[in-house]
C-alpha cells in the first residue's frame, strides 16, 4: 500500500467510525426497559442498526489507528490495545444486536413485559459482563496512551479527544440518553479532526 493510498484510507477509517459510533446512541432506542414498550423495542431495526454500527465502528476504529501507527502517526500500543479491547467486547455487542431481539419479538408475542428478565440473564451474566468490562479498560488505557502523546499530533485535538471517548466509553453507559449521544458527538469530532490532521500532514 503507497503511503498516499494509507492515507486516503485512514481519512476514510476514521471519518466512518466516527459517524458510525455517532450512530449507536443517536438510533438506539430510548424507551424504558422495564415496560413492554423497551422491551419490545429490542425487536425494532432501529436496536438491530445502532448495535451493529456500533461494531462497525469499532472495528473502523482498529483499522484506522493501524494504519497511522505504521507510519509513525500513533504508538503501535495505541491500535494493538484498541484490537484487543474491541475483540473483548464485540460478543457482548453481537448478543445485543442479536440476541435480544428475539427476546423482544416474544414480548410483543405475548404482550409479557417480564421477560427483560431472559434478557437480563444473558447481559448481565458473570462471564459476558466480565469481558466486556476488560474490553472497555483496555479501551481506556489505550485512551490515555492517545492523550499522552497528543501534542506530537499534526492536530492534538484529535487524539486528545479520541482519548476522552475511550476514557469515558464505560462510564457513559451509565448515564442518560443525552450524556451517551454526546459521547457519540465526540467520536465524531475525533473522527474528523484525525482525517484532518492526515490532511493537513500531507500538505506539508
Amino acid at each position: 500500500m503507497t503511503t498516499s493510498t494509507r492515507d486516503l484510507t485512514a481519512t476514510a477509517a476514521w471519518v466512518a467510525a466516527g459517524a458510525l459510533l455517532l450512530l449507536y446512541p443517536a438510533l438506539r432506542p430510548w424507551e424504558d426497559e422495564t415496560t413492554l414498550a423497551g422491551v419490545v423495542a429490542w425487536d425494532s431495526t432501529a436496536w438491530v442498526v445502532s448495535h451493529t454500527a456500533a461494531m462497525l465502528g469499532l472495528v473502523l476504529l482498529v483499522a484506522a489507528a493501524s494504519l497511522d501507527a505504521a507510519v509513525g502517526r500513533l504508538r503501535v500500543a495505541v491500535p494493538v490495545l484498541l484490537a484487543l479491547g474491541t475483540a473483548l467486547v464485540l460478543p457482548y455487542y453481537g448478543a445485543e444486536a442479536y440476541g435480544l431481539p428475539m427476546v423482544g419479538e416474544l414480548a410483543r408475542d405475548t404482550g409479557d413485559a417480564s421477560l427483560v428478565e431472559l434478557g437480563d440473564g444473558f447481559r448481565y451474566a458473570l462471564a459476558p459482563v466480565t469481558l466486556f468490562s476488560v474490553g472497555l479498560l483496555l479501551l481506556a488505557v489505550a485512551g490515555v496512551l492517545l492523550v499522552l502523546r497528543a501534542r506530537r499530533s499534526a492536530l492534538p485535538a484529535g487524539p486528545i479527544l479520541l482519548g476522552v471517548w475511550l476514557v469515558a466509553f464505560l462510564p457513559q453507559f451509565f448515564g442518560p440518553a443525552p450524556v451517551r449521544i454526546a459521547h457519540g458527538v465526540v467520536a465524531l469530532a475525533a473522527g474528523l479532526l484525525l482525517a484532518l490532521a492526515i490532511r493537513r500532514e500531507s500538505r506539508v
